[in-house]
């Protein structure tokens, strides 16, 4: 009777014992975490991962599971899932408002994060920038997939076996970019080093992601400007320029940078005078190549993040584009404009004044070619071009007097003026005009002397009061005027 009494109540205990161990018993992602936790206390860590990923799935929103699993990951140097999971963990803990939790992720990524970046910097303090191996030992970059997807990654990346120091730098900048993608640094320095590479698309990627995190960082828009234009200027340089342009244009998208806008411009305009060069002479494909080129100069005035400098410059090419192309009345019609904007460029005036004479527009030839000389009385060129126009206007004594000058600035500069002009007499004999001129304005600043017609010609410049005394054999020959000359 005690057995069976025995018998019964014990079954009768057992069953209330069955139940509370189905009450109480942990659940599958408690049993997951601690597994988990043990593992990484005895640094077991592929152990570790596996059962903080069971943790994960049954508990999404568990912070410290997160954590544990981003240590264990990054230990076997699975540094996708790593960086991810510190991702996943700090946007719930932000999402918490739970200040303590993301001060200690924040820290124990950047202790992950640091290795890695002070890798990557001690193997780029000991490279050569323009270092660029013949076989690559570094894949190509590509930035981290959203974290709900890179945390289930489990690839793992040895250490860096190549030779190449600068490799070594760019591998271990991406891994770091890995572990934390909101590290603005890690992208300038891979930029960087991608750059140095000559790994132009990569660095592209690089400073766009960084740009993604902090959009007005100027080191990651110095660094994307550097990569899209190096990129266009070496397709530049070989001498592919239809493939340049279409690398400038996209360089204009990419560069978020408006101040760099114009320069793509400038280059796109460049391209296309190049091609227009290499065509067949006056054959159609030159003449639209010369006109895209002139369009997309004088498309710079309208850039408004363009400088003066180069709007000036891109005009000045339009207009010499367009002169060479016999369309001189659209050029005048650019200068005149450009000089209404900029009344100070000389080179412009001059330009302006050489194709009214082309035009036969002799007039206007004369006021622009004056208007160059206030800006600079010392250009050959501005006074041959002057002595055209005013021979065609009738004005032969001072066509005369600028033609004496042209001569002159074409000949030879004297050196040692004080003992030059005082040896005049030994030059021209007693009888000679230059002593006059020296008793009424001194000596010159400038003396040139030319031969024409076997005649010797000599001319004496006085800059700052605008006068010009040309003799021939020492007797007097010409007197000229122009703009004195601003110190």
């Amino acid at each position: 009777m005690r057995r069976n009494t025995f018998g019964r109540v014990g079954a009768g205990v057992l069953a209330v014992l069955a139940l509370g161990l189905v009450q109480t018993q942990p659940s599958s992602a408690t049993i997951c975490f601690t597994s988990g936790k043990v593992y990484v206390q005895q640094k077991v860590y592929d152990k570790a991962a596996y059962f903080l990923e069971c943790a994960r799935k049954a508990e999404p929103e568990n912070v410290d599971a997160l954590s544990l699993l981003a240590f264990a990951r990054a230990q076997q140097r699975q540094f996708l899932s790593a960086g991810a999971a510190f991702q996943m963990a700090l946007d719930i803990a932000r999402k918490k408002n739970d200040t303590k939790k993301i001060a200690d992720l924040e820290r124990n990524r950047l202790a992950v994060n640091a290795q890695l970046f002070n890798a990557g910097v001690k193997a780029l303090s000991g490279s050569k920038t323009t270092e660029a191996p013949t076989e690559s030992a570094l894949p190509p970059y590509k930035p981290a997939p959203a974290p709900q997807e890179a945390v289930t990654d489990t690839t793992v990346f040895p250490p860096f076996t190549g030779a190449s120091r600068l490799e070594e730098a760019g591998y271990d900048f991406i891994l770091a970019s890995y572990v934390d993608p909101s590290s603005v640094e890690t992208y300038q320095n891979l930029a960087y080093v991608m750059g140095g590479l000559g790994r132009t698309d990569d660095a592209i990627r690089a400073a766009s992601k960084g740009l993604e995190v902090k959009p007005d960082d100027p080191r990651l828009k110095t660094n994307l400007r550097a990569a899209v234009m190096g990129r266009a200027v070496g397709l530049y340089n070989d001498g592919k320029y239809p493939e340049a342009i279409e690398a400038f244009r996209d360089a204009k998208k990419k560069d978020p940078d408006p101040a760099s806008q114009p320069g793509y411009q400038v280059r796109i305009a460049a391209s296309y005078y190049e091609i227009g060069k290499a065509a067949t002479k006056d054959s159609p494909e030159q003449a639209a190549a010369y006109d895209s080129a002139a369009a997309g100069y004088a498309g710079v005035l309208d850039e408004a993040a363009a400088s003066d400098s180069l709007k000036q410059n891109a005009l000045y090419n339009a207009c010499v584009i367009k002169a060479n192309q016999g369309k001189t009345k659209e050029a005048i019609v650019l200068l005149d404009k450009g000089n209404g904007l900029y009344p100070k460029n000389k080179d412009m005036w001059s330009l302006n004044g050489q194709l009214k004479n082309t035009a036969l527009d002799f007039k206007g030839a004369v006021t622009a070619l004056k208007h160059a000389m206030e800006l600079d009385p010392q250009d050959p060129a501005d006074h041959q071009a002057l002595f055209l126009a005013l021979n065609k206007t009738g004005d032969l004594q001072n066509s005369v007097a600028e033609y004496s000058i042209y001569k002159a600035l074409e000949g030879t500069k004297k050196s040692n003026l004080q003992i030059w002009v005082d040896a005049v007499d030994n030059r021209y004999g007693p009888q000679n005009s230059l002593k006059k001129v020296k008793a009424d304005e001194g000596y010159p600043e400038d003396v040139y002397t030319y031969t024409e017609e076997n005649k010797r010609f000599e001319t004496w410049f006085f800059w700052s009061k605008g006068k010009s005394y040309t003799f021939m054999e020492g007797q007097s020959f010409s007197k000229g005027a122009f703009p004195p000359k601003k110190s």
